[in-house]
């Protein structure tokens, strides 16, 4: 019997983020509604810069994962076995009231890939919903088009990391065989929810592939929050040094010319976190990075139309309480 939920479709009972397994003829997962972290996070730290400004979202995370990322942030959670770690038991309604009596919007999935506690992410979703509360998630997009479905009748956003524009990248740095269930995935979730993405950049590996990442991304929605990252070497790779600031900040700006809503953050005092009009270039939104991921909102300039002050553009700021913004 094979495992539906991610594009590796292990045959069990082999599963490879070791969180499935096969009892009574259907896949199960091995450590249902346990996590290994919860906290507050804003929405600009996830991040999300184009929807729910400055509000706080309930990060929560289970562990391991589906890939292999050779600079992985969190492979403390991502690739040890669950008796490493000290994990929560939280029944997706418990969760959900926690959120709730917390004063967070909604309920974030991340540190971790959420696709391989899919079942325990998605009952905690259904939760959340009843107490009117927001879902989203980060995630690295390889999953089928079986869960994807299901994401997308749950999630009012998500961020995707897409890693690189090649398939032998993937294979080489992340474990995973191939990027075209990510862009698949990617031109899935733009019709069905609020969707940003995120490119961690490993200089002289992934850097020369940042146009063509551009032109992906222009084609299938030119209004898209685009967060490049510059990889700090950790994990596998902490013989490698950072990128260059400098030199990406001309790459993040050329890809502005086609996608004007693309950031380059997680180094302090970023001038490229700032949300721009793209007619008049005037500050939309304000933002200062603090830390390795994303940044703090300082000001939104928008008027209470979402319309810059100064020519009238109208920015497309998702309102997910009414679906999203398309």
């Amino acid at each position: 019997m094979n495992c539906n939920y991610c594009e590796f479709r292990c045959q069990m009972p082999n599963s490879l983020c070791k969180m499935y397994e096969e009892k009574d003829g259907q896949i199960v997962e091995k450590y249902p509604h346990k996590w290994c972290s919860y906290h507050p996070n804003a929405t600009e730290s996830i991040p999300i810069y184009h929807a729910l400004p400055n509000c706080q979202m309930m990060e929560v995370g289970s562990f391991n994962c589906n890939a292999n990322c050779a600079y992985c942030i969190n492979a403390r959670v991502a690739t040890i076995p669950e008796n490493g770690l000290f994990l929560f038991d939280f029944t997706p309604e418990r969760l959900a009231e926690m959120t709730a009596k917390s004063g967070c919007a909604g309920i974030h999935f991340g540190v971790n890939e959420f696709v391989v506690s899919l079942p325990s992410v998605l009952a905690a979703a259904a939760a959340a919903s009843r107490l009117g509360l927001l879902v989203g998630g980060s995630s690295n997009g390889f999953m089928t088009p079986e869960a994807a479905e299901l994401i997308a009748a749950k999630f009012s956003y998500l961020n995707i990391s897409l890693k690189s524009f090649s398939s032998e990248y993937y294979q080489k740095y992340t474990g995973l065989p191939s990027v075209e269930p990510i862009l698949r995935n990617i031109k899935y979730f733009a019709d069905k929810l609020h969707l940003e993405i995120t490119t961690p950049v490993v200089q002289g590996l992934n850097d020369h592939e940042l146009p063509a990442i551009t032109e992906f991304l222009a084609g299938v929605n030119p209004n898209i929050a685009w967060h490049i990252f510059r990889l700090q070497p950790q994990y596998k790779m902490e013989g490698r040094v950072p990128p260059d600031i400098n030199e990406l900040t001309v790459l993040v700006e050329k890809a502005r010319q086609k996608l004007p809503f693309t950031y380059f953050s997680n180094f302090i005092g970023s001038p490229l976190d700032n949300t721009i009009c793209p007619v008049c270039g005037e500050i939309l939104m304000e933002r200062i990075c603090r830390s390795s991921c994303g940044a703090v909102l300082l000001d939104n300039y928008l008027n209470a139309d979402n319309r810059c002050a100064r020519c009238g553009y109208q920015f497309p700021l998702a309102d997910l309480n009414k679906g999203g913004q398309k």
